[in-house]
C-alpha cells in the first residue's frame, strides 16, 4: 500500500539546496567578461562569509570586486567581478547553508573567449565534518535520545505508572510508600539528567555545525569562539539553537519548581503520588514538543511540500517513538528494581506496568507507522527511489528491523495476556520481560540510529 501510493507522488523530493541555474551558465564559455556570477536555487540560502562564495582565476587569485551576497529573494545570491577579466578558465566556489541547515558546497567553471575549459581550480579543500560523519551522527542521536527521554518519561509517569497504580489496590502499606518514593526519587534524577544532557547536546550540534560551516575539524571550532557566535547569531539554525536553548531552561526551572512543591520541606516533607501535578507534567511536556517541533521545522520536514503537515507528521513520529522507546527502557527499570524495593507489591505493580505499557505503546506504534507513511510520501517522489537511493535504503532497513521487533512485541503482548489471570508474578516471568523487552529496546535503538543517518541523506538522491 505503501508503494501504492508512493507511485502517486507528482514530482521527485529533494531534502537539500541544489543549484538550479547559473549567470554565466556552469561550463559555457563567453565572449564579453561579465559584470557579476549569479547562483539560484530551489530554496532560500544563507551565506554565512564572503569567502564563502568566490571566483577565482586560474592559478587561484579572487577576481571579485567585492564580497558575494544572497539578494532579497534568498533563492538568488550575487557576487561581482572586476572589470575587463582576460580570457581563461574561472571557477566559482561556494558553500551555502540550506533551509533545512544543510552546508552545500558547490564548485564549477565558466570560461572568457577561450576554446576549452580547463580543470576548476579547486584549493585545498574544506576540512569540516560531513554530514554522515562520527561527529554529525553522535549529534543528532544525542539530540533525539534526550529530548525523546524526556518526553518519554513524562509520558511514562502519566500513561504508564500512573495507570498501574490505578489497578494495583492490593499493593498497599509501607510497600506501597516504599515504590511511590522510589519512582518520584527515579523520575526526578533522570528528568535533571536528561534535562542538562539536552542542553549540552544542542551547545555540541552547535560546535559541529560551526566546524561544517567554518570548514574545520571540531576540535579547531570548538576553540573558535567568534566563529561560533557567528553561526549562532548570524545562521538560522543558530537562532534555531537560541529558542531550544531558552525553552530547555525554561522547561530546567520548572522542574525545579515542580520537585520543590512534590518534596516538601525538611520540616513538612510530604508522601510521593503516582504521578504528581498533572497540570505541571503537562505544561513541561508541551515545551519538549515545541523544542523538538524546532528541530523538526529546521530538517527536511520544513523545506518539504505541505511543510506544515510534514512538520507536524515528524513532530507526532518523534513522540510516538519516544512515548515507545523510552517506555521499553522504564519497564526494565521496573521490572528490575521493583521487586527489590518491596517484595510482593513490586512485581504486583511491575505486572501491572506491562499491562499500561503495552496499551500505550499499541497508540504509540499506530501513531509512528501513519506519520513514517506521510513523511516518506513528502520525501520521496518514486517508489524506485527506495532501492535506487541512499536514503531510499536506509528506510528499507529501518522496515526491515521492523519485522524481528513485531515479533517480539507481538510476543510481549502474549506475556501481557498471561498476567491478568496472574496477581503476583513470578520471579522466573520478571526474567523472561526483563530480555523480551531488553531486545526490543535493542532493536528499537539500532532504528534510531539508522533515522539519525537518515536526516544526513537527501532524499532523491
Amino acid at each position: 500500500m505503501a508503494l501504492a501510493l508512493l507511485a502517486l507522488g507528482a514530482s521527485q523530493a529533494f531534502g537539500h539546496a541544489f543549484q538550479l541555474s547559473s549567470k554565466p551558465g556552469q561550463f559555457s564559455v563567453v565572449q564579453t567578461p561579465p559584470e557579476l556570477v549569479q547562483v539560484t536555487f530551489n530554496e532560500g540560502v544563507q551565506l554565512l562569509r564572503p569567502e564563502d562564495f568566490t571566483v577565482v582565476d586560474g592559478r587561484g587569485r579572487d577576481v571579485t570586486a567585492a564580497p558575494g551576497a544572497v539578494t532579497e529573494d534568498r533563492r538568488v545570491m550575487e557576487v561581482p567581478l572586476r572589470p575587463g577579466l582576460p580570457a581563461g578558465t574561472y571557477t566559482v566556489q561556494y558553500q551555502i547553508i540550506g533551509a533545512d541547515s544543510h552546508v552545500i558546497p558547490g564548485v564549477f567553471t565558466f570560461g572568457i573567449d577561450i576554446q576549452r575549459l580547463d580543470p576548476p581550480f579547486l584549493g585545498e579543500g574544506g576540512g569540516g565534518p560531513a554530514e554522515n560523519s562520527p561527529w554529525g551522527v553522535v549529534a543528532r542521536f544525542l539530540e533525539i535520545v534526550t529530548l525523546g527521554g524526556l518526553l518519554g518519561l513524562m509520558a511514562f509517569r502519566t500513561l504508564v505508572w500512573g495507570v498501574a497504580w490505578r489497578g494495583a489496590g492490593g499493593v498497599a502499606g509501607p510497600e506501597r510508600e516504599r515504590l511511590l518514593t522510589w519512582w518520584r526519587d527515579s523520575y526526578w534524577m533522570l528528568f535533571g539528567v536528561l534535562a542538562l544532557l539536552a542542553m549540552l547536546a544542542q551547545g555540541y550540534s552547535l560546535v559541529v555545525q560551526s566546524a561544517r560551516v567554518l570548514s574545520v575539524d571540531v576540535w579547531t571550532a570548538l576553540g573558535d569562539t567568534t566563529g561560533i557566535s557567528e553561526v549562532l547569531g548570524r545562521t538560522d539554525f543558530g537562532s534555531g539553537v537560541q529558542l531550544r536553548a531558552a525553552l530547555l531552561f525554561l522547561l530546567f526551572a520548572l522542574g525545579a519548581v515542580q520537585f520543590m512543591r512534590e518534596y516538601g520541606t525538611g520540616r513538612n516533607p510530604r508522601p510521593a503520588d503516582a504521578t504528581g501535578s498533572l497540570a505541571a507534567t503537562g505544561v513541561m511536556a508541551a515545551l519538549v514538543l515545541a523544542v523538538i517541533g524546532s528541530v523538526s521545522y529546521g530538517g527536511h520536514a520544513g523545506v518539504a511540500d505541505f511543510a506544515g503537515i510534514q512538520v507536524a507528521s515528524h513532530l507526532v513520529h518523534i513522540a510516538g517513538t519516544a512515548v515507545w522507546i523510552a517506555g521499553l527502557a522504564l519497564v526494565i527499570a521496573v521490572y528490575f528494581r521493583a521487586p527489590k524495593v518491596a517484595a510482593t507489591g513490586g512485581r504486583t505493580i511491575a505486572g501491572h506496568t506491562l499491562a499500561a505499557f503495552s496499551r500505550a505503546a499499541l497508540w504509540a506504534v499506530v501513531a509512528i507507522f501513519a506519520t513514517g507513511l506521510v513523511r516518506s510520501l513528502g520525501e520521496l517522489g518514486d517508489p524506485a527511489e527506495l532501492w535506487q537511493t541512499a536514503y531510499g535504503r536506509s528506510i528499507l532497513y529501518k522496515l526491515a528491523l521492523l519485522v524481528p521487533l513485531g515479533g517480539v512485541a507481538m510476543y510481549n503482548r502474549r506475556i501481557v495476556a498471561a498476567l491478568r489471570s496472574v496477581s503476583v508474578p513470578s520471579r522466573a516471568t520478571l526474567a523472561l520481560v526483563q530480555r523480551t523487552v531488553g531486545a526490543e529496546l535493542a532493536l528499537s535503538m539500532v532504528i534510531v540510529l539508522i533515522a539519525t543517518i537518515l536526516v544526513a541523506q537527501s532524499p532523491g538522491a
